[in-house]
């Protein structure tokens, strides 16, 4: 208090002039704003900062932009600004516009919007009669994060505010955070990012310019992202969308292989993964140092139709064996029909048809075939013949070989011309029975193999169906630890 106004050196009040208006006179008339408030140049200025953060306004991963509005209280010493209340009516305390007094440059460092004055707003400044200073600044400022989006739509980030002064190394301006309290107390919560930890780290840097080194006060905060609306608007309906593309391809083939609408499905299903792909790649920067989560997971589920569609491609060639007449392998009848096929939840499951009766017969002693629509079963037989299954002879050359036989006996004691028109009849009627023979083989065989590769089809997509299910709870349940900041998680986020 040395430096106290003296009551001899106040100018005579006028009769109109307050004790306010003559206090403010007195301390302004020689008040240079300019210079740093203090007497010897050699001391160095104590400055504290108090930070509040109100409210995380925008994450823009794109640009690495992290929008916030917080408040900044500045408390320093004055020493031009110094009077004695008693002489001044006991006033303690004056509020004088920021403008008129001298002001740390104090700055956020990393501030990507360099137009301050349009985002940070000023009023008074108030002022104890011991010189003590206090400054308060409501701002909104863009802070450059280097963001990391590996794991994307589940990512945290730490970001940080560094407040520092321009112009003044560590020997001029000393800055100093206040002993810690609530900074969150008027934090208003985001919906979409979560605050999860706060901490506050004082640095000192050199620089080329000054061998003193710059301190600077920086506010660490961790940010957690909600998943909640790219999980139900862009995650779970990808998933529905491949299974819904699986089960598309793997529906039963037509005898003909004439499947074209599972082409136009497959196709229908990528344009849709691309679209949500665009709708993704708007929100994720354009880097080729990670690839999102996301990412990762729209890759995969491609992957998953593309390989779906060049499955079906190889059972659809697999089941057209039977237009050419290719006979099943014994043991995969065996397998398919006798072992998988005979469980009745299987058949229901894969809804897998069997014949009424299925024989097996020796093609070599006699051949037998389904006459109401069932199909003809070479080898060995196991069972009596089926009330369906006729010898051929009976039904085609019978009757007509009895015919003809009576009719060659007749022919050597009396020659008629009709002989040959019978002989001819015979043939034809032969061609006829082997032509239903070979239609009834090839129907069976056309049968079996479809069949088999119905079997086939709802196995391999049930397996893709599994596969696209774990894929995405795996996904899904990719999160790391929340993070707890601590000293060297802050100086390696600090020096990147």
């Amino acid at each position: 208090m040395s430096y106290l106004l003296q009551t001899s050196e106040l100018p005579p009040p006028t009769p109109t002039q307050t004790p306010m208006h003559a206090l403010y006179d007195k301390l302004f008339t020689n008040y240079v704003k300019d210079i740093r408030p203090v007497h010897n140049d050699s001391h160095t200025l104590r400055v504290d900062i108090k930070f509040w953060l109100k409210q995380i306004l925008k994450v823009d991963e794109r640009d690495q932009i992290v929008k916030v509005y917080c408040w900044l209280e500045l408390y320093w010493t004055d020493e031009m600004l110094v009077w004695n209340p008693a002489e001044f009516n006991n006033l303690s305390r004056i509020h004088v516009p920021a403008a008129k007094i001298w002001k740390p440059d104090v700055l956020v460092y990393n501030n990507a919007n360099m137009n301050v004055e349009e985002n940070e707003m000023e009023t008074n400044a108030i002022i104890d009669y011991d010189g003590r200073v206090m400054l308060f600044r409501s701002m909104i400022t863009d802070i450059s994060c280097n963001l990391n989006l590996q794991q994307f739509p589940f990512d945290q980030q730490i970001c940080f505010v560094t407040f520092a002064s321009w112009s003044m190394d560590g020997s001029k301006l000393d800055l100093n955070p206040t002993p810690k309290t609530d900074n969150l107390e008027l934090y208003i919560r985001n919906t979409e990012w979560s605050l999860t930890d706060f901490r506050v780290k004082i640095y000192k840097k050199n620089y080329e310019c000054c061998p003193d080194p710059f301190p600077d006060v920086t506010y660490f905060m961790v940010l957690r992202r909600s998943p909640s609306y790219y999980i139900f608007s862009l995650v779970i309906p990808s998933a529905f969308i491949t299974v819904v593309t699986i089960v598309g391809f793997f529906t039963p083939h037509s005898t003909t292989g004439e499947n074209t609408e599972k082409v136009s499905l497959g196709v229908t299903a990528l344009l849709s993964m691309a679209i949500i792909m665009m709708m993704v790649s708007d929100e994720v920067p354009a880097t080729s140092e990670v690839i999102p989560l996301i990412g990762k997971y729209y890759i995969g589920l491609i992957f998953l139709i593309f390989m779906a569609a060049f499955t079906t491609t190889l059972t659809l060639s697999y089941q057209m064996r039977g237009n050419s007449g290719q006979e099943v392998d014994p043991r995969i009848r065996d397998f398919f029909f006798y072992q998988i096929a005979a469980n009745p939840c299987i058949s229901w499951a894969f809804s897998f048809q069997l014949p009424k009766k299925l024989l097996r017969c020796d093609h070599r002693k006699q051949s037998y075939f389904f006459v109401n629509g069932g199909a003809t079963s070479n080898g060995y037989c196991k069972g009596e013949p089926s009330p369906h299954i006729v010898k051929m002879e009976e039904i085609a050359g019978g009757s007509v070989k009895s015919f003809v036989m009576s009719t060659q006996s007749s022919q050597d004691s009396n020659p008629n011309p009709m002989t040959g028109s019978l002989l001819k009849i015979k043939m034809v009627l032969d061609d006829l029975k082997a032509s239903i023979q070979a239609e009834r083989e090839l129907k069976r065989v056309k049968f079996e193999w479809q069949q088999v590769t119905r079997l086939i089809d709802r196995c391999i997509m049930f397996f893709y169906i599994t596969i696209t299910i774990i894929f995405a709870i795996v996904m899904l349940a990719s999160r790391d630890t929340p993070i707890i900041l601590n000293d060297s998680i802050m100086d390696d986020v600090k020096s990147t």
